[in-house]
């Protein structure tokens, strides 16, 4: 293999590879290393893959590294003048020249010239003034004016009967008594997991107290609320006994 000469510094190296990486390296400029199949002219391409130079690519038709020849004719359908275009999910429609006069047979956009009727309407919660489009308003939108607002409306509303997932609120029976014989669990249990013996210390809390038979069996809820059905257990442990991944101890059924 002969050798090969720097074009800048006349210096020989062995392999063209080499001489082309210290000119890279030494004077900081790449050699050329592809022909423009337009012009001819040498240029540089770090992938040694292009085709075209930057002054002749334009990224479309041929020069596309997708081109497939893909152009087809229609005849435009405002002036009937034959052209050509490239389909994508639709057909051309109409020439360049008609594109560019479009304004004169199209008119004004649609979005340009349409009045949209709005409405004022009082915020629900302070009477503040709220402008709108009607057809916005008449989907419900608009009530309030800020997100404030609504949060103190809601606040005040959102209670009670008044609320949309009231469900005729708490049972009376249900809540018996509750109290006292939630004390007294943890009392007799010592405040203490029952099942993993965690005390309060180690807990940082009051163990929970577990139903031995589900509330949900009981007719009458104040049964279920008796010291006989009733455990104390740690938060960890109360979980599991609940979804069925352990089961209390002998002791404690």
């Amino acid at each position: 293999m002969s050798e090969q000469t720097c074009p800048t510094c006349s210096k020989s190296l062995a392999t063209e590879q080499g001489m082309r990486q210290h000119h890279t390296k030494v004077h900081g400029i790449p050699l050329p290393n592809r022909t423009c199949g337009e012009c001819d002219e040498m240029f540089y391409d770090p992938k040694a893959r292009r085709v075209y130079c930057d002054d002749c690519y334009t990224g479309a038709g041929e020069q596309n590294g997708n081109w497939q020849n893909a152009a087809e004719t229609t005849d435009c359908r405002r002036c009937d003048t034959e052209f050509e275009y490239y389909p994508s999910n639709k057909d051309g429609v109409f020439c360049s020249d008609c594109v560019e006069r479009m304004n004169e047979f199209i008119g004004t956009p649609s979005h340009e010239g349409k009045v949209t009727e709005k409405v004022t309407t009082p915020c629900e919660q302070c009477g503040a003034a709220i402008t709108m489009r009607k057809s916005k308003r008449n989907y419900g939108s608009g009530r309030f004016c800020s997100r404030p607002c609504l949060a103190e409306w809601q606040s005040e509303n959102w209670r009670g009967e008044g609320h949309p997932a009231w469900d005729g609120g708490w049972n009376d029976e249900r809540i018996r008594n509750w109290t006292k014989v939630k004390r007294q669990t943890l009392e007799r249990d010592n405040h203490r997991c029952q099942n993993c013996e965690a005390s309060v210390e180690d807990l940082g809390q009051e163990p929970d107290i577990h139903h031995i038979v589900p509330l949900r069996e009981f007719d009458d809820p104040t049964r279920a609320h008796t010291l006989d059905n009733l455990i104390a257990l740690c938060r960890a442990c109360h979980m599991r006994i609940e979804h069925g991944l352990e089961q209390l101890p002998e002791r404690n059924q």
